[in-house]
């Protein structure tokens, strides 16, 4: 993921988390919201209930390289932030990687193929 498309200001998390509607998985939860911007912008958060921060930031690894892909795929002027749930860190990575496709699905904020 390139540093132009992540959600990096705290004020944007809060925005996103206030105006922006859910969909979950089991794995994870996706919360979107439109934005001001052209372009789309990603935003990944994990609780201190998912371990050290050597585990957390492993998930954020994982989150972060599954959704590289379908960041050019993302409906433009969109904020979307994953809250990692449990699980997420013992899944395979394929699983997560068809789990965020489909949840971004259902969001309606991928584009179609």
């Amino acid at each position: 993921m390139k540093r132009k498309d992540a959600l990096k200001k705290k004020k944007e998390f809060r925005y996103t988390y206030r105006v922006g509607k859910s969909t979950s998985h089991r794995l994870f939860a996706v919360i979107v919201a439109p934005r001001r911007g052209r372009d789309s912008r990603v935003g990944i958060s994990v609780s201190k209930k998912q371990g050290n921060s050597v585990q957390r930031n492993r998930i954020k690894r994982r989150l972060r390289e599954a959704v590289t892909p379908l960041i050019p795929k993302l409906r433009r002027g969109v904020n979307v932030i994953f809250v990692a749930r449990d699980g997420v860190a013992e899944a395979p990575f394929s699983e997560l990687c068809r789990a965020l496709r489909d949840t971004l699905r259902r969001a309606g904020v991928l584009e179609k193929e």
